[in-house]
């Protein structure tokens, strides 16, 4: 399916009440991307790992079970905090701006996750559990995996304690948030994590709709002009089109020092792709081909031992 009839469609649910629901049907029943498939979900779980072995790495050896955890932009299926609870983690918090989470979605993590052979997650964890619904949600989250979900909740004021937190995770989120408030976001992060805390990102900035057209290049958003790209960006499911650069000035206001860098970098065919296509004038002008070629990052930040700013 072309993506811009996808983009009108989500345009739509933007801004009606229950779009997120109905966004959710046509996943599910229409499209079939929801739940994520087998390979999706595996690659969900290394990625849980990434993140807590970086956990592991740079922040001097601290007792996970006796840590908390936050993670803001959690969306549907919870797959990533389960994890973390079967990590290790007994008191974790998640938030979304507006309530993403399913719970036959949850219910699907759950069961696969006791189907995964896998010694480093402690499965066991998830024996007993009930089937999730909307009246025990909050309980069972809460009870059996240490979670509580906080939706809406605004990733700029979490009211959260000051110097609480241990480990913070975003994972494919911040390519979805408006540029002007990333900023705020990481001060209330940095504010929010004790001194030495550790806050690991994972940035994709790769055109979403690639993964939904597959005659797209990963770059085919470079292309639009700003008016022009707003008809293909919907509220729904936004895209900031940052580039890595962006990212890494935008932390440099902040105090956090950054810790580990790591870049998915292009292969030749890509290369050609992006010096092929016809590049909206913002890009030409602001960025250097290598600049935009980066299709994702992850950044790992730690709070100085100083304490908040």
């Amino acid at each position: 399916m072309n993506f811009k009839y996808k983009a009108y469609l989500q345009n739509f649910f933007s801004m009606i009440p229950f779009g997120v629901t109905l966004n959710y049907l046509m996943q599910t029943k229409v499209t079939h991307s929801l739940p994520i498939s087998d390979r999706e979900f595996m690659e969900k779980i290394e990625t849980v790992k990434y993140h807590f072995e970086n956990f592991k790495k740079y922040s001097s050896g601290i007792d996970v079970s006796e840590c908390r955890y936050y993670e803001f932009g959690t969306g549907y299926d919870m797959v990533i905090p389960i994890c973390m609870s079967l990590l290790g983690f007994n008191d974790l918090t998640c938030i979304d701006i507006r309530r993403l989470v399913f719970t036959d979605l949850i219910n699907d993590s759950i069961n696969r996750l006791n189907k995964v052979n896998d010694e480093s997650l402690k499965l066991n964890k998830l024996k007993g559990i009930p089937a999730i619904n909307k009246t025990n949600i909050a309980r069972v989250l809460k009870e059996y995996m240490g979670i509580s979900y906080l939706a809406p909740r605004d990733a700029r004021d979490t009211k959260l304690k000051s110097s609480s937190i241990d480990f913070i995770v975003s994972n494919a989120t911040m390519e979805h948030i408006p540029q002007n408030t990333i900023k705020d976001i990481l001060k209330e992060c940095y504010r929010i994590l004790k001194p030495g805390g550790i806050m690991s990102n994972a940035i994709d900035y790769r055109d979403h709709w690639s993964f939904f057209d597959s005659s797209l290049s990963c770059y085919n958003y470079l292309q639009y002009s700003e008016k022009d790209w707003k008809k293909y960006n919907p509220g729904i499911m936004y895209q900031n089109r940052m580039r890595h650069r962006d990212y890494l000035e935008i932390i440099g206001e902040t105090d956090f020092e950054i810790v580990m860098i790591k870049t998915d970098l292009p292969n030749q065919q890509e290369k050609n792709i992006l010096n092929k296509l016809p590049l909206d004038e913002k890009f030409v002008k602001h960025y250097s081909p290598d600049e935009l070629s980066i299709k994702s990052a992850a950044i790992v930040l730690r709070k100085n031992l100083k304490g908040d700013i």
